[in-house]
């Protein structure tokens, strides 16, 4: 057998590495536990040498939020003197976001030489080959176990049960919101939806369910039990009051369990991430790792999560969030009524297909004042027909520009200096709009 050519440069490893079956991009397979199990990524840890023996996981799944409280939790972890590894999806800009040791993503060079030792074990496959996804998961835990991180964090990429991330037996399990996304896969009742995220949930571990718009909690309840898990309620065990709100963030109460975390200040907007940093909080309380007061202060006030409620200021404001479904279109739509000041709000929205197109509309055309709809820079597929058509419905004058770039000039052409231009609707969007307006962004760089 020719000796395998060594992978030299970053794109060379990218090429391999999307080589494989990309389910972020190729939603075709139906899902179940032909195409959708854990085996692969177990079968790829253990041709490791089983580098996740040992490891402390933090496992978390939501289909709202759970980015933010793996932030949270890493950003605590951190100021804490500990060593924390971080997996999570997707990226914004680079690959090498996914995977981060102590707040910095992994290196070009680490990410090549890591990957190099993936032919060969993959080739012993020989069929049902492993995802894309699942060699970047066994990727990180490789990565965790040579930069001896002490906590790795580990958001699931979809659902929960059959997610590559389910192949741990964590510390604690945590669950953030949860609302109607991925219904092709998922199911298209919040119970089922649910129930898929609770597949995360693991015999004797504690789980923590964070506050719920729908009630799920018997879908957590039920697995719970069965499993001998303890189940910590949030809005039982813990409660905040908001004292302050501004779009730079909220200031706010906190009580988790018996402990009071007064005049905290978080630098992410918005009462749904209070809540998520509250979730958070009890899910390190329950492992003994929450801080007191003071050692909490700097880590919050100094959080920033790109994407999610990111104010950009150039010659215009720009707020980019990533809200992809009705709900957490809401949750924009309510931030931007009680937290923004502005005088005319200028959406640019693109959504992949698939989403709930419809919902997320209603939910944006109700507090825009003018609404144009691009396209996602992005493998999956799109319908921007359907798109225009249901935003033309909502918003007579809505107008279609593909081209991100080109949507951005037309919306500072059409807005004036105390006017707000927020670009939503996929990570697709907000990635590569980001970089067109950060300073050495990274442009399109999401679609690698």
């Amino acid at each position: 057998m020719a000796m395998r050519k060594a992978l030299q440069t970053i794109d060379e490893a990218l090429d391999y590495l999307y080589g494989f079956i990309n389910y972020e991009v190729d939603s075709s397979l139906a899902y179940g536990p032909v195409y959708y199990n854990l085996e692969r990524t177990r079968t790829l840890l253990d041709l490791l040498g089983g580098p996740d023996r040992g490891l402390r996981f933090i496992h978390v799944a939501g289909t709202k939020g759970k980015g933010s409280v793996c932030g949270v939790i890493d950003a605590v972890l951190r100021a804490g003197g500990r060593r924390t590894g971080t997996f999570i999806s997707p990226h914004i800009e680079r690959v090498n976001e996914r995977i981060t040791v102590d707040g910095k993503p992994i290196s070009d060079l680490e990410f090549v030489e890591l990957m190099n030792r993936f032919p060969l074990l993959i080739d012993t496959f020989r069929e049902n080959m492993p995802t894309t996804f699942e060699i970047l998961t066994a990727m990180a835990v490789q990565y965790f176990r040579e930069r001896d991180v002490e906590y790795a964090v580990l958001e699931t990429g979809m659902g929960g049960r059959f997610d590559s991330t389910n192949f741990c037996n964590p510390c604690v399990a945590i669950i953030t919101s949860i609302s109607y996304d991925h219904m092709d896969k998922l199911g298209d009742r919040i119970e089922d939806i649910a129930g898929e995220k609770a597949g995360i949930i693991k015999q004797g571990k504690p789980v923590v369910l964070g506050y719920q718009h729908y009630d799920v909690t018997e879908s957590f309840s039920r697995r719970a039990r069965a499993l001998q898990a303890p189940l910590y309620l949030v809005d039982e065990h813990c409660s905040y009051e908001i004292i302050e709100s501004s779009e730079r963030g909220s200031r706010f109460h906190a009580r988790i369990r018996s402990r009071d975390f007064p005049s905290l200040f978080l630098s992410l907007p918005g009462r749904h991430q209070v809540e998520n940093v509250v979730t958070a909080m009890l899910g390190l309380e329950i492992l003994g790792l929450l801080p007191s007061v003071d050692e909490m202060r700097n880590p919050l006030a100094s959080l920033s999560i790109p994407t999610r409620l990111e104010l950009i200021e150039t010659e215009r404001r720009f707020l980019l969030d990533s809200a992809h479904n009705r709900d957490s279109a809401r949750v924009v739509a309510d931030a931007l009524q009680s937290v923004y000041r502005y005088d005319r709000l200028i959406t640019i929205a693109g959504i992949v297909k698939g989403k709930d197109t419809e919902g997320i509309l209603e939910e944006l055309s109700r507090v825009s004042d003018m609404l144009v709809i691009t396209e996602p820079v992005t493998h999956k597929e799109l319908d921007t027909d359907q798109v225009i058509a249901k935003a033309k419905a909502l918003l007579p004058g809505a107008v279609l520009i593909p081209d991100i770039g080109e949507a951005l000039e037309y919306a500072v052409s059409r807005s004036g200096p105390g006017d707000l231009i927020l670009i939503t609707g996929s990570f697709y969007t907000t990635s590569p709009a980001r970089g067109l307006l950060m300073p050495n962004g990274a442009g399109n760089a999401n679609v690698r």
